[in-house]
């Protein structure tokens, strides 16, 4: 059984833009919480196909890497692209050029569970839960998923790290199905895709274990190489709320609180935006993740 990403490329820039922010990093109204926060102090490990470790846009948030895909445990490099996109929607640097993430001071551990080709094995991908339980972060997100439930072991893996007190957001897939999994585990959050306009990306997975929604349509962020691309996808989507999460985390640190993983996930349920169906529906969720209404509500 192979894991693979949850996206799809629509364009690719090599030259890095004067600084942009995102739609979707406007519109879960990052911008409006970097004055309490920007993520300092919170530690995210992104499981997928690693990241370019010497982006201008992503360099000075790489706190560590490792790579299960090969017996080179030190090459975490990305040479496909997606790890590098998702790393930089959570965390690329206010710094004038390129892009912004949501949470542009938060910490990256970037495990490469992906291989070049954008697929896995589920044996990389709990040794790369492992890893972030051992490395003590605070959240791991994973744009990535299988359409058959993967197995006990694997299950056992995203429970640990659950019980560490790790929160753990997941894609729910773009085959326009049922929720794959790890998104279809309760104790991972599940997120869905939206475009501009607010509504279900066609490509987005639906089920009652979708959790929450986020942008995941025409998203621009860091790439391979050092460029900038557009992707869609639930992928997206999945680091959009991640940094969202770590918004949240380091501004109760600050004020000298905590919360665990089911208490972000009740936050998660009680203060999103509704969209479609009024309350908890297969397509939205319990609706828009929102850092504005998740700090302020």
């Amino acid at each position: 059984m192979k894991f693979s990403i949850e996206s799809e490329v629509l364009q690719i820039l090599s030259e890095a833009p004067n600084q942009v922010i995102d739609w979707g990093v406007s519109v879960v109204q990052a911008p409006q919480i970097w004055s309490l926060t920007k993520g300092e102090g919170v530690k995210i490990a992104i499981l997928d196909t690693g990241v370019d470790p010497n982006h201008p846009d992503l360099k000075d948030n790489i706190k560590k890497g490792k790579n299960f895909t090969t017996t080179n445990t030190s090459d975490f490099v990305d040479r496909q692209g997606h790890g590098s996109h998702c790393a930089g929607i959570i965390a690329a640097i206010d710094n004038s050029i390129g892009v912004v993430g949501v949470a542009p001071k938060s910490e990256l551990y970037i495990g490469k569970v992906l291989g070049d080709d954008g697929s896995g094995s589920i044996q990389s991908i709990i040794e790369g839960i492992n890893w972030a339980i051992d490395e003590q972060v605070d959240i791991i997100s994973m744009s990535l998923g299988c359409s058959a439930d993967p197995g006990q072991s694997f299950h056992d893996a995203i429970k640990k790290a659950h019980e560490a007190g790790i929160v753990i957001v997941a894609a729910t897939g773009n085959e326009n199905t049922h929720v794959g999994w790890p998104a279809a585990y309760e104790e991972t959050i599940a997120v869905g895709a939206v475009n501009q306009s607010l509504e279900h990306a066609a490509f987005s997975n639906f089920g009652s274990e979708v959790d929450v929604s986020a942008p995941g349509v025409d998203i621009y962020s860091t790439y391979k190489n050092g460029s900038y691309a557009k992707l869609s996808g639930t992928s997206m989507a999945t680091p959009m709320t991640a940094g969202v999460i770590a918004l949240v985390l380091s501004y109760l640190k600050k004020i000298g609180r905590a919360a665990t993983p089911d208490q972000i996930m009740k936050l998660v349920q009680e203060r999103s935006v509704d969209l479609g169906t009024t309350g908890d529906d297969d397509s939205f969720g319990n609706g828009l993740i929102n850092v504005f209404k998740l700090i302020k509500g």
